[in-house]
């Protein structure tokens, strides 16, 4: 999911958990996955198995060339595109079909029985002005971290930004136009990116506040 720029977030600042308020000020909608569970890390909130990422090697390759592939139809539909990637029962790296959102967010799929999930991913679609789409946010962090899993991220301006939440940090595996990029992206309006942030960070960057 993207939120709204940093112009109008003045006006809906957002509490972690909250629903999202309707509207061009509001985020671009849940990205929307089970709710906090305290199951251990090892079988996944829904009864899924999960496995710890590493953001690294075979994984990071199918992560990057999964979202690549996915970059120029996430632009030109103007939809989120989301599912989750994990090992198969032969130890090959696979994924979810890919689940179709719309413009302000993406509903994860059903997980196939033999799958060990390690990571989620989602595209946040075309630029616009309106919306901070170069950015992780606050909700992509808890969603992954209420999933006892880790996060992809492709962005308009091609950005790959990791989700560890194990550390609630997010982090730019690799920085503007790695991925293929949204032949409308302004790089004027990236806003004050670090390559990595901290989940307090994003809330305070999110709330107008200093970070």
């Amino acid at each position: 999911m993207r939120l709204a720029a940093p112009a109008l977030l003045a006006l809906a600042a957002l509490a972690a958990c909250a629903p999202p308020p309707p509207g061009p000020t509001g985020p671009r909608g849940p990205y929307e996955g089970p709710t906090l569970s305290s199951q251990p890390r090892a079988m996944g909130p829904r009864g899924f198995p999960v496995i710890e990422a590493s953001a690294s090697g075979a994984e990071l390759s199918f992560a990057t060339s999964l979202l690549a592939g996915l970059q120029a139809r996430s632009f030109a539909e103007n939809r989120e595109f989301c599912g989750y990637i994990g090992l198969d029962d032969l130890g090959q790296w696979t994924s979810t079909p890919v689940s179709v959102g719309d413009e302000a967010s993406c509903p994860l799929p059903y997980i196939p029985s033999g799958l060990r999930i390690a990571a989620s991913y989602h595209t946040h679609g075309t630029y616009s002005p309106d919306y901070a789409s170069e950015w992780p946010t606050t909700q992509d962090v808890l969603t992954d971290a209420s999933d006892g899993i880790d996060g992809y991220i492709a962005t308009p301006g091609g950005r790959l930004w990791h989700v560890d939440t194990d550390t609630l940090t997010v982090r730019q595996v690799c920085g503007r136009a790695c991925l293929p990029q949204d032949p409308n992206y302004v790089a004027a309006d990236d806003g004050p990116l670090r390559p990595q942030m901290t989940l307090t960070q994003l809330r305070n960057w999110e709330r107008g506040l200093p970070f």
